[in-house]
C-alpha cells in the first residue's frame, strides 16, 4: 500500500515543518465535590503539521458566520471528535501555534479526512 500522506509529508516538511503537540484524549468525565461533571483526559506525544484553511474550505465548512480561529492539522494515527455515543467530549491538541510562545489548548471539531495511519482535523483554539 503507498503511503500517500508519508510522500505528502516529506515534500510540505520542508516548508512547514512538523511540531510537537500533546493530544489530550477526553475518556469520560469525573464528579468534583460541587457536583461538576468535570472532563478527564489521557495524554501523549503527537506530531502534527498545521495548515491554514482556505477562504472556500472556510466557506465549504460553514465557518464563514462562526466566531473563532480554525486551523486545519494532519497527524498520524486516529483521533477522534466528540463521541456522544461513548459520553466522551472533544480531544483537544496543545502546541504552540505560529508567531507565539506559549503552547495553546485546540478543540477537536471535526475528523475531515480520516484513513487507517493518518488523519486531518478540524481545531477550534480555546484560549
Amino acid at each position: 500500500m503507498i503511503n500517500v500522506r508519508r510522500m505528502a509529508n516529506s515534500m510540505t516538511s520542508m516548508v512547514n515543518p512538523n511540531r510537537d503537540a500533546i493530544l489530550r484524549v477526553n475518556i469520560g468525565f469525573v464528579t468534583d465535590d460541587a457536583g461538576n461533571q468535570v472532563p478527564s483526559f489521557d495524554e501523549m506525544p503527537v506530531k502534527i503539521q498545521a495548515q491554514s484553511l482556505q477562504s472556500d474550505e472556510r466557506a465549504h465548512l460553514g465557518l464563514v458566520d462562526r466566531q473563532g480561529e480554525f486551523i486545519s492539522v494532519y497527524a498520524y494515527g486516529s483521533i477522534s471528535a466528540i463521541q456522544r455515543w461513548l459520553k466522551r467530549g472533544e480531544s483537544q491538541l496543545v502546541f504552540t501555534p505560529y508567531g507565539e510562545n506559549e503552547p495553546v489548548a485546540w478543540n477537536v471539531d471535526k475528523v475531515l479526512e480520516s484513513y487507517p495511519t493518518w488523519v486531518r482535523l478540524l481545531l477550534v483554539r480555546l484560549n
